[in-house]
C-alpha cells in the first residue's frame, strides 16, 4: 500500500508506479485511519493540477499520509497545512527570511561548514555519508539562519531527530515530548530576541507585519519546528541518495567530475531522479474530476511526486540518470502553486557546496555495500537512506583537485 512505510523498505516501487501511469492514473486505496480512504494521483500533469488548483484542493487539515485528518496532532497550524488567506499572510511574513540576498549571504558560511565537515574526515578512508556529512550540513545551515547558538545545537538537533525522524522505535510520546521541548526553546529565543534583536530569521519573524498583523507566538513556534524538519530532510536525502546514484552511474559521475560547470543541471537531475519527498496529500474542497475520476468534497487525494518525476510523457528515458538533462520540469520542490518549497534556493545552494566537495576532495570514493542492501528510512513521506558507508583514498585539502 502506498501509505505504508514498509512499502519503501527496499526502495520505491517504480515498476508499479509505471503501470499505474499507463493504465490507472487515479486509483482508490483504503487507509487505516482515513475512513473513506484516498485517491492516488500519479501522472505529472495531474499532480501539477492538484497542486495548483487550490480552489478545488486544500492543504488543510494537513498534507501528511499517516495522521488522521480529525486528529492533526498539532500539524494543522504548520505553514504547509494552511490555505488562503492564512497561508498567504504567514508565507508573506516568513518569506522575508528567505530573500535572495539573505540566502546569498549564507553562501560563505555554507562553504565554510562543508569544509569543516570534510576536514573532520582527514586521516580517514571510510565514513557514513549520512552521519558524517549529509546530516549535519542542513541542520547547521538552518541553525545559522534562525540564530541557534553553537553550544545549543546538538540538543536542538537531537530534539529534531526525535520529533521528526523515522526511527520506528521512537514512540509517539517521545516525539511529543521532543516537540514540546522545541516549543519551549523557540519561545525562550523569542524572549531573548525581543530584548536583543539580531540579524537572524527569528528576529525577522518577530518584527515582520502584514496588514498590520504580526505572527503569534504559536505560529513562530510551529514555524521553528517546521523549519528544523523540512529544512533538513530534503537536502540531507538529496546529498546521500544523489551520491549513491552517481556512484551507481560511473559514466555520469566521470562526466560531472570532468566538467563541474554541469553541477547545477546535475543537481536538478538528482532532485528528479531521487525525489526526496515521495508524496503529499490534499483534501477536495469542491466537486471536481481528475483524469476522468469524479471526486467529492472532503475526500483525500495523495499526489505522487516520485511518480510524476518518472513520467514518460514528460521525461525522455525517465529511469535513466542524465546530468545534462534540460529542460527538467521535476516536481521535487512541489508542482507549482502557493506551496512551492520556500527553501528551494537554499537547498540548491547547500547541495552545490556539498557536491563540489564530495566530487573534488574524495578521490576513489565508492560504496562499501551493495546499494540494494543499504538501510532505508522507515517513511511514506521521505525517500532516503539511514546509513551509507563509503570508502575513499583520502580527503584532500580544500581547493585541491581529486
Amino acid at each position: 500500500m502506498i501509505h505504508d512505510p514498509a512499502t519503501y523498505r527496499h526502495g520505491v516501487p517504480y515498476d508499479h508506479l509505471r503501470e499505474l501511469r499507463a493504465t490507472a492514473p487515479v486509483t482508490h486505496h483504503d487507509h487505516p485511519v482515513w475512513e473513506d480512504g484516498y485517491w492516488f494521483v500519479v501522472r505529472h500533469a495531474d499532480v501539477g493540477r492538484v497542486s495548483r488548483e487550490v480552489k478545488y484542493f486544500h492543504n488543510a487539515p494537513h498534507p501528511f499520509l499517516d495522521i488522521d485528518p480529525g486528529d492533526s496532532q498539532g500539524s494543522s497550524g504548520l505553514l504547509i497545512s494552511l490555505d488562503a488567506p492564512e497561508h498567504y499572510k504567514m508565507r508573506s511574513l516568513v518569506s522575508r527570511g528567505f530573500t535572495p540576498k539573505r540566502v546569498a549571504d549564507l553562501e560563505g558560511a555554507i562553504r565554510r561548514r562543508v569544509d569543516a565537515l570534510m576536514d573532520n574526515l582527514v586521516g580517514r578512508d571510510r565514513c557514513d555519508l549520512v552521519e558524517d556529512l549529509a546530516l549535519w550540513l542542513p541542520l547547521h545551515v538552518i541553525a545559522d539562519l534562525v540564530g541557534v547558538p553553537e553550544p545549543d545545537r546538538r540538543q536542538v538537533f537531537a530534539w529534531t531527530e526525535t520529533a521528526f525522524g523515522f526511527d520506528p522505535a521512537v514512540t509517539q510520546q517521545d516525539k511529543t515530548l521532543a516537540a514540546m521541548a522545541m516549543y519551549a526553546y523557540a519561545e525562550e529565543m523569542c524572549r531573548e530576541r525581543q530584548e536583543h534583536p539580531r540579524d537572524d530569521l527569528m528576529s525577522v519573524l518577530l518584527a515582520a507585519e502584514v496588514d498590520g498583523e504580526k505572527l503569534t507566538q504559536m505560529q513562530i513556534d510551529l514555524f521553528f519546528l517546521l523549519l528544523q524538519s523540512a529544512g533538513s530532510e530534503t537536502t540531507r536525502n538529496l546529498i546521500t541518495s544523489g551520491t549513491v546514484a552517481l556512484l551507481q552511474h560511473p559514466d555520469q559521475l566521470a562526466r560531472l567530475r570532468d566538467d563541474m560547470s554541469l553541477l547545477p543541471a546535475a543537481i536538478e537531475e538528482l532532485l528528479r531522479f531521487t525525489t526526496p519527498v515521495l508524496h503529499f496529500a490534499r483534501t477536495v474542497a469542491q466537486d471536481v474530476e481528475v483524469a476522468g475520476q469524479p471526486m467529492r468534497p472532503g475526500e483525500r487525494v495523495v499526489i505522487s511526486y516520485v511518480s510524476a518525476n518518472r513520467d514518460e510523457t514528460v521525461f525522455d528515458d525517465p529511469d535513466g540518470l542524465d546530468v545534462t538533462r534540460k529542460p527538467n520540469p521535476h516536481v521535487s520542490f512541489g508542482a507549482g502553486g502557493p506551496h512551492y518549497c520556500l527553501g528551494a534556493s537554499l537547498a540548491r545552494l547547500e547541495a552545490q557546496a556539498m557536491f563540489e566537495a564530495i566530487l573534488t576532495r574524495m578521490p576513489g570514493l565508492e560504496l562499501v555495500d551493495d546499494p540494494a542492501t543499504l538501510p532505508r528510512l522507515h517513511s511514506n513521506l521521505v525517500s532516503g537512506f539511514s546509513h551509507v558507508d563509503v570508502r575513499f583514498d583520502a580527503v584532500l585539502p580544500s581547493g585541491a583537485a581529486a
